[in-house]
């Protein structure tokens, strides 16, 4: 009776086991996002807004002796197919550099958001190491128009890095207030139903 048990738990583990390394994230021809971004030069990357430009936070006397500090917010998509209606939408972080000459590479952080199921949308957060953004959190979200991308959880790594990331980039005497990182931080934009965006609230807000 034993040893058929021990059949049975070491079936069970095969078939987890194999469940697990089958289990990769494919999405627009790209299998590693529950490791890494796609890399920039892939040809499914297109900017998700008609400036194809990064669009700019000044945070004024927040630098070092009262400099300003400028970050850039880049909103892109990656394409699902090849006519584009599928699409997950990317936004990536990126302090101080000429908006002209910004590329996937330069930036410091990303959040990806995948085309929802079964009512929920997957999010995955990613960070730059050694020239690749490796993947390090996910978590999901409602399909729900203006949901917060980022839960207010401190326990949630990524909003801990985004607070370091931006503490980096300020003067220490400064502190930016709790409020205006909300607002920096990527809300859910859906229209007919099924398309969608993240974009930070104050974008929104603009509308």
């Amino acid at each position: 009776m034993k040893r058929l048990i021990l059949i049975l738990l070491a079936g069970i583990l095969c078939i987890s086991v194999f469940t697990t390394v089958s289990a990769k994230v494919s999405f627009g021809g790209w299998d590693k996002w529950d490791e890494e971004l796609p890399p920039a030069e892939h040809k499914y990357w297109y900017w998700a807004i008609s400036s194809n430009e990064s669009r700019v936070w000044d945070l004024k006397g927040f630098g070092n002796e009262g400099s300003d500090v400028v970050l850039l917010f880049s909103d892109l998509c990656f394409y699902g197919t090849k006519s584009g209606k599928t699409k997950a939408s990317v936004i990536f972080y990126l302090s101080d550099m000429d908006v002209k000459k910004w590329d996937i590479p330069n930036a410091s952080l990303a959040i990806a958001a995948f085309p929802p199921k079964k009512g929920n949308i997957i999010i995955r957060a990613y960070k730059m190491e050694d020239k690749i953004f490796k993947f390090f959190e996910q978590w999901e979200i409602p399909f729900k128009e203006h949901e917060a991308v980022v839960p207010e959880d401190e326990d949630m790594e990524f909003r801990q890095i985004f607070k370091e990331w931006l503490k980096k980039e300020i003067s220490s005497e400064r502190t930016i207030p709790e409020g205006m990182i909300e607002m920096m931080l990527p809300e859910l934009v859906i229209w007919e139903k099924k398309f969608f965006m993240i974009t930070d609230a104050t974008k929104l807000n603009k509308k």
